[in-house]
């Protein structure tokens, strides 16, 4: 399993945050950009504009945002973005 390391830039919504990468594994399968989106896996969170869009992003937002993680990543969705499960205690 692929694994990157980085900061948490953004929530995007509720179950999709922007990562700045600093580092990932060897041998990975997946290349990686200096920013990715990352969607979480096994989370559905509402849709922007949808009822409790908000308040998913924002505690995704205060619970990672500016925090060192580490994401192991499971595949890429067909919108390019990571899913992978998000440890905020590298």
């Amino acid at each position: 399993m692929d694994k990157a390391w980085g900061y948490v830039m953004n929530a995007v919504d509720g179950d999709t945050l922007t990562l700045d990468v600093d580092s990932v594994s060897r041998d990975n399968k997946y290349a990686y950009g200096d920013v990715e989106r990352v969607r979480l896996r096994g989370q559905n969170a509402p849709e922007v504009g949808d009822r409790g869009s908000a308040r998913a992003t924002g505690r995704l937002r205060a619970s990672l945002v500016g925090r060192r993680v580490r994401v192991d990543i499971h595949a890429r969705d067909k919108f390019g973005r990571l899913v992978a499960d998000v440890d905020p205690n590298p």
